[in-house]
């Protein structure tokens, strides 16, 4: 037996618990929020939830706690999260890596020490996200910025937060040379395939043949080149380092790169590594998807072109294995 309590007014009804739920035990009300949203609400009884908290770990925007039948709450807001909600729109994952993100410093209790760096793109206002210090850095700049305040306070956590369009393309020159110089820093860096917050253009990782609002047609490769991968691309470097690629559009998946994300932390805490962590995420909106369809178009298109997997570990001693 569980208990699940939805805020109806974190909301947005992007629909992520109700495919989420084994039991189909979630349902759209059809009823607006005070924002504005359909909102979803639990229609069965405690007996019928076995408290899995899936339906709170898809959720991108903290609107769900579940308890387990012993009464033991299982799941809920983490402290390295603000109450603020988010300006992500409905079903966009950024809300997931937010929450898992956040869960894994507070579970290796590093949240008194972590810096984090938001830059240009989606995740802009991550600082008003984040329940810790953080500095906004100019486009793509961002492994710049996580750079000095590292090398300045080396007893600090120190991350980046960015998107495809922020790191791929006009950061691309300081991310290759900040994991080429092995700074001890974290990089989280979502991979949606577009520019999401400018309109939907074209990204250094826009699949081939995939339809963007400056490739209305699709992805010519013979005019654009083919989608950078940057795990596999920073992944040739000597410097050792922790490299990887998760997703965050189904709980299986989000609970699998929170295991990425946490490892690549513990590297930074140990000063073992540079650590990056790619995460493939949704953007419904700048598709064109629903939130269901954009998990499916995902899985479908996007993990081919991007397998997820550990691409590149040290061992112990820093090394890289072979």
């Amino acid at each position: 037996m569980g208990r699940i309590a939805i805020d109806e007014l974190r909301c947005k009804g992007c629909g992520c618990c109700i495919v989420s739920c084994p039991k189909d035990l979630i349902e759209v009300s059809h009823e607006l929020n005070d924002r504005g949203y359909e909102y979803v609400v639990f229609n069965g009884s405690p007996e019928d939830c076995s408290g899995c908290t899936m339906c709170a770990v898809s959720c991108p925007d903290q609107g769900i706690e579940v308890w387990n039948k012993r009464g033991k709450q299982t799941f809920v807001n983490t402290a390295g999260l603000t109450e603020a909600m988010t300006h992500y729109c409905p079903g966009c994952t950024h809300g997931v890596v937010h929450r898992i993100t956040a869960e894994v410093l507070e579970e290796l209790g590093l949240l008194g020490r972590t810096v984090g760096i938001a830059p240009v793109g989606c995740s802009v206002l991550a600082y008003e996200y984040f329940n810790f210090d953080m500095f906004e850095a100019s486009h793509g700049r961002a492994p710049a910025v996580a750079t000095g305040a590292k090398r300045a306070r080396p007893d600090l956590i120190v991350f980046t937060y960015q998107g495809d369009g922020d790191l791929a393309s006009i950061g691309g020159n300081e991310i290759l040379h900040a994991a080429n110089r092995g700074e001890k820093i974290t990089v989280v860096f979502l991979n949606n395939a577009i520019y999401g917050m400018t309109g939907g253009q074209m990204a250094p990782t826009t699949l081939p043949g995939q339809l963007t609002s400056t490739s209305p047609v699709g992805r010519n490769v013979a005019e654009t080149g083919y989608p950078i991968r940057m795990a596999e691309l920073l992944a040739v470097l000597e410097t050792p380092a922790y490299i990887a690629r998760g997703s965050a559009h189904t709980p299986k998946h989000a609970l699998k790169t929170k295991k990425m994300i946490k490892k690549a932390f513990e590297y930074q805490r140990d000063g073992v590594c540079f650590s990056f962590v790619e995460v493939l995420s949704t953007c419904p909106t700048n598709w064109g998807l629903s939130p269901n369809e954009s998990s499916d178009w995902l899985e479908e298109a996007m993990m081919p072109c991007f397998p997820l997997g550990v691409i590149k570990e040290p061992d112990a001693g820093g090394r890289e294995q072979s």
